[in-house]
């Protein structure tokens, strides 16, 4: 299955917050020594309350120091319009949901960045060949 952009249950929404949450920082520091992921995901996944706003105010310093961070920031806005509020805790079954959307979301943000790359090779080759 792939990413559901219309599917609105928090711990779904919450995993691909998280995703985009990582690839904003991936994108300001570039390779580190550990990710939110590797720090936050547990709690983020079980306790987001307490995980979360401190991941969205770290993530506006990455937001202004990346390239790119103007399409994080969107991405981040469209997701947080479906969230009331972040949960205290998540049962077993949200968890899995959130690491569910959390990978669909990754990969999909890998697919759109390999897109990106192939379109950038393909347009230089047209210009070369001109």
């Amino acid at each position: 299955m792939s990413l559901d952009t219309k599917r609105k249950d928090v711990a779904y929404l919450l995993g691909r917050l998280f995703a985009i949450l990582e690839r904003a920082q991936l994108d300001a520091l570039g390779k580190v020594n550990s990710t939110i992921k590797d720090r936050f995901f547990s709690a983020a996944s079980a306790t987001p309350a307490s995980v979360f706003p401190r991941l969205i105010r770290l993530s506006q310093h990455h937001i202004a120091k990346s390239e790119y961070g103007f399409q994080s920031d969107r991405s981040i806005a469209n997701i947080m319009e479906d969230i009331d509020l972040f949960p205290a805790h998540m049962n077993l079954q949200d968890q899995g949901l959130f690491a569910i959307a959390y990978y669909q979301q990754k990969n999909a943000i890998t697919r759109e960045i390999e897109e990106a790359v192939e379109r950038k090779k393909a347009e230089k080759i047209k210009g070369e060949e001109k």
